[in-house]
């Protein structure tokens, strides 16, 4: 599991302490570990290094429409949550593969999701 995100760096640990999630990421990376911002790919691929991971072996969750173009660039599945603001029909079309309301519904889902297939292959 990593964070990326286009925060910088002391807004990411704000982020962080307020998810107070730490024992279940793996890495995270900021704004501060990529040349561009999203729609660009950059700071999926300091994850993926950060990881140690292949696009091909990763699944992306994003809230906005910027998250769904980045990861489509390196191939990565993305599902959208509309949390965020970014209505399902936006996160569609810019490429989602699947979409819910935010991450308890997509754990509710989570053997059905682009998640689950990942880890059935």
């Amino acid at each position: 599991m990593a964070l990326a995100s286009s925060a910088k760096d002391e807004d990411l640990k704000a982020l962080r302490s307020t998810l107070a999630a730490d024992s279940f990421i793996h890495a995270a990376t900021s704004a501060n570990d990529a040349k561009e911002s999203k729609p660009e790919p950059d700071i999926l691929e300091a994850a993926l290094r950060a990881l140690g991971l292949a696009a091909a072996d990763v699944v992306y969750v994003g809230d906005a429409v910027w998250d769904v173009l980045a990861a489509n660039k390196l191939g990565i599945p993305t599902i959208g949550v509309t949390c965020g603001g970014t209505s399902e029909a936006e996160l569609r079309e810019a490429g989602a593969v699947d979409v819910y309301e935010g991450p308890g519904e997509l754990l509710d889902s989570l053997r059905d999701s682009a998640i689950g297939r990942l880890l059935g292959r």
